[in-house]
């Protein structure tokens, strides 16, 4: 049986599609009012730079981080990881 989305999925803007991207920051949502913190450390990262914030205290988070971290990593991206209470 198949479902049905809410919504449609199309192609990607042109714009969109042919858009770089300088620096990628995972951080958490409580972290969202405190954008300019992150902003300014994944700014000053090398081209390609993956910024992720890790919380501390889950750690079926944190082995996803760490995974994701070797992902890029593997892909000759730059990641800085930093811990929560550093932000």
């Amino acid at each position: 049986m198949k479902r049905l989305l809410p919504y449609h999925i199309t192609q990607a803007p042109k714009a969109l599609k042919n858009a770089r991207l300088d620096n990628i920051a995972l951080v958490p949502a409580s972290l969202l009012p405190h954008k300019e913190i992150y902003q300014t450390i994944a700014n000053n990262l090398p081209g390609r730079g993956v910024l992720i914030c890790q919380i501390e205290k889950k750690e079926r988070i944190s082995h996803i981080l760490d995974s994701v971290a070797a992902f890029f990593r593997q892909r000759g991206h730059f990641v800085k990881t930093l811990p929560y209470s550093l932000m």
